[in-house]
C-alpha cells in the first residue's frame, strides 16, 4: 500500500501523541495537533495568510499565531519535523467546543497542512510521549541501561550558548549557570543550541513529558560562552568568552565538560584545557566535519575525546569516536522539542554515555574513559566503528550487564561550524 507524505505525517504524530502511559482522558478530548510548512526556499504558504505579522518573528511563527487566533486555540507546545519541512503545534480548545468541530475547521483552513486529534496509547516503557521517536536511544535499549545507571551524582558542564532553565525536562537538572557573554545578558533562556545539547544529555525520564536523555539523573552546569543572534539565530563565540568560561570551569569543576564547538587554535584556551584535564575533568569535543579532525580545535587536542558523525575517513578515524548525531529529537526553548543534527548532538550523546560510566565507576581517569569508549565501538551497517552505549557500560563494570540491544539506526550525518562557532 502506498502511503502519502501527509499520511506518513499523520502516522508519525499519531505515534508521537499516543505512545505513553495513559494520561487523563480529558487531555486528549481537548487537544489537537496541526502542522504548517516552515519558511524555506519555494515555500509561499509559510509566508502568506498572516495578519498582524511581527518583523521580529520567523514567518512560520506569524502564521501559527494567526491560525491560533482565528480558530480560538491556545498553543500547548511546538516542534519542528525537519524531514517533512513542517512545524507541528499541539493546541488546546475550550470545553464548550467539540473535537469534531475544531478538526473540521482546521481541515478547511488552507494555511494548515494537516490536523488530527491526540489519541492515548499505552506502552510498557517510559511514559515520555516522544520516546518512541528517539530512534537512537530506543535502538540502544536505554530503558534497560537505565536500570543500572542514570548518571546520578555526576555533573556535566556545557560550554555553549545559554540553556532554557525553565524547560520542564531540564529545570531540575541545572545546578549552576554563568553568562560570560557581556553583550548577551537577556537571552540565556531562549538560546537553542545549548538547550538542544542539554536535552540530549539530561532530559528527565518518566515525567509524562517529551523525551528521555542519555543520562537523565545528571546535574548540569551551563557556562554561556557563545552568542545567538535574535534575528538570524546564528551562533558565534570568541576566544575571550571561552577563556572566561574555562576559568570558571576550573573553579566549579564538573566531572565532564561538553565542548560542542570548533575553531582556530588558541594558545590560552589550549593551556586552560590542559589544566582542566589535569583536574580530572573529562573533555569531549565536536569535530568540524567540513574540515576534519586536523582542523578541529579543541577536538584535535590529545586531552580531548573527539566525536563526529559523517567524516573524512582518511582524517583522524583512528582516534575519533563516531556517535549518533542525525535527526536527534531534543529540547528547544519554550518547553518545546525539535530534531537536530550534527557533531554537536553526537558530542552530547557521548557526554551522556560518559556520565553513565562515571556513575558506576567514579574513579575512572580520563585515559581510562577514553580507552573504554574505544573498546566499546561496534560496526554499523556502513562498517564504521560507532560507540555502543551498552558495551561502554559493560566495559566499565566488573560484570557484564545484558542490555538487550537492538540494532540502532545509521549514524551518518553532517555538522557545520563557523569560525569558533558551535557545531550544528
Amino acid at each position: 500500500m502506498r502511503v502519502s507524505r501527509t499520511g506518513s505525517l499523520l502516522f508519525l504524530l499519531f505515534l508521537m501523541a499516543g505512545c505513553a502511559s495513559t494520561p487523563p482522558v480529558d487531555m486528549y478530548a481537548s487537544n489537537v495537533v496541526f502542522t504548517v510548512p516552515y519558511a524555506q526556499a519555494g515555500s509561499e504558504l509559510a509566508v502568506g495568510f498572516t495578519s498582524n505579522s511581527s518583523v521580529n518573528e520567523p514567518p512560520e511563527q506569524n502564521l501559527i499565531q494567526a491560525v491560533l487566533r482565528f480558530h480560538g486555540l491556545k498553543k500547548v507546545s511546538q516542534f519542528t519535523i525537519q524531514a517533512l519541512n513542517v512545524e507541528a503545534v499541539v493546541a488546546e480548545f475550550g470545553s464548550s467546543r467539540t473535537l469534531d468541530d475544531v478538526v473540521s475547521g482546521l481541515s478547511s483552513d488552507s494555511r494548515v497542512q494537516s490536523v488530527q486529534s491526540v489519541k492515548p496509547y499505552t506502552l510498557m516503557s517510559y511514559n515520555d510521549p516522544y520516546f518512541v521517536l528517539q530512534s537512537t536511544v530506543n535502538g540502544d535499549r536505554i530503558d534497560s541501561i537505565h536500570q543500572i545507571s542514570t548518571g546520578k551524582n555526576v555533573t556535566v558542564g556545557i560550554l555553549d550558548t545559554g540553556v532554557d532553565r525553565w524547560h520542564p525536562e531540564l529545570t531540575d537538572k541545572i545546578v549552576y549557570t554563568r553568562n560570560l557573554v557581556d553583550h548577551d545578558q537577556d537571552s540565556f533562556d531562549s538560546d537553542e543550541h545549548g538547550t538542544a545539547v542539554a536535552g540530549v544529555i539530561a532530559s528527565a525520564a518518566n515525567n509524562d513529558l517529551g523525551i528521555v536523555g542519555v543520562a537523565p539523573d545528571v546535574q548540569l552546569m551551563v557556562f554561556k560562552a557563545c552568542h545567538q543572534a535574535k534575528a538570524s539565530r546564528r551562533t558565534s563565540c570568541d576566544s575571550v568568552s571561552i577563556i572566561k568560561a574555562l576559568g570558571d570551569v576550573l573553579v566549579q569543576q564538573p566531572d565532564i565538560l561538553n565542548l560542542s564547538l570548533s575553531g582556530p587554535g588558541d594558545a590560552i584556551i589550549e593551556r586552560l584545557l590542559r589544566e582542566v584535564y589535569r583536574k580530572g575533568i573529562v573533555l569531549i569535543g565536536a569535530v568540524d566535519e567540513s574540515g576534519g579532525l586536523a582542523e578541529s580545535f579543541p577536538a584535535n587536542m590529545e586531552e580531548v575525546i573527539a566525536v563526529g558523525t559523517a567524516i573524512n575517513l582518511e582524517d583522524g578515524l583512528a582516534r575519533m569516536l563516531l556517535a549518533p548525531g542525525t535527526d536527534m529529537l531534543t529540547t528547544a526553548p519554550g518547553a518545546t522539542y525539535g530534531f537536530k543534527s550534527g557533531s554537536s548532538m553526537a558530542t552530547a550523546y557521548v557526554s551522556g554515555i560518559v556520565a553513565l560510566m562515571k556513575e558506576r565507576s567514579p574513579a575512572l581517569s580520563n585515559a581510562e574513559v577514553y580507552e573504554d569508549l574505544l573498546a566499546s565501538t561496534r560496526l554499523d551497517e556502513n562498517e564504521l566503528p560507532v560507540v555502543d552505549m551498552c558495551l561502554a557500560l559493560n566495559t566499565t563494570m566488573e560484570s557484564a550487564h545484558e542490555c538487550e540491544r537492538t540494532p540502532s539506526m545509521a549514524v551518518r550525518g553532517k555538522g557545520v561550524t563557523n569560525s569558533f562557532g558551535l557545531a550544528n
